[in-house]
């Protein structure tokens, strides 16, 4: 985030990072983004997904808080979506580029599920196969 917005990256007052699984429209504040938190103070891999930044700096008496939404492609590029200052309504205003690129991505879990599942797919064909190749010999 340092390197993609250099100029409104901040923890001063401090801020997080999080990533985008999923919304759950039910709130109109923060807790409407459902997602993992990630400390930005050491390196660590990211997964292809959306994320959103939160960056607070400026003075005490004057602080500004930006919300990113970012983009973390395939191919390890990084877009900017979206970005608000001093938004109280900041979640909602992501909503719509949100529900626009969520369904490139899918979360964690959902990949996990789809893998097992072809796996066990997978190996019943296997089975399947020598069993055949044992009535064979």
């Amino acid at each position: 985030m340092k390197r993609l917005c250099p100029e409104t990256y901040s923890r001063l007052h401090g801020g997080w990072f999080r990533k985008v699984d999923n919304l759950n429209q039910e709130y109109t504040n923060g807790y409407s983004i459902i997602g993992q938190f990630y400390s930005d103070r050491r390196r660590q891999w990211l997964a292809p997904g959306l994320y959103v930044d939160c960056s607070k700096n400026g003075d005490n008496k004057k602080k500004v808080i930006y919300h990113t939404l970012i983009k973390l492609n395939f191919d390890g590029t990084v877009e900017l979506l979206e970005q608000t200052r001093n938004n109280p309504s900041w979640a909602t205003d992501l909503w719509d580029p949100i529900e626009k690129f969520l369904p490139e991505f899918k979360p964690d879990k959902e990949i996990l599920h789809e893998e097992k599942t072809y796996l066990e797919c997978r190996l019943d064909e296997i089975n399947h196969k020598l069993e055949n190749l044992d009535k064979n010999q």
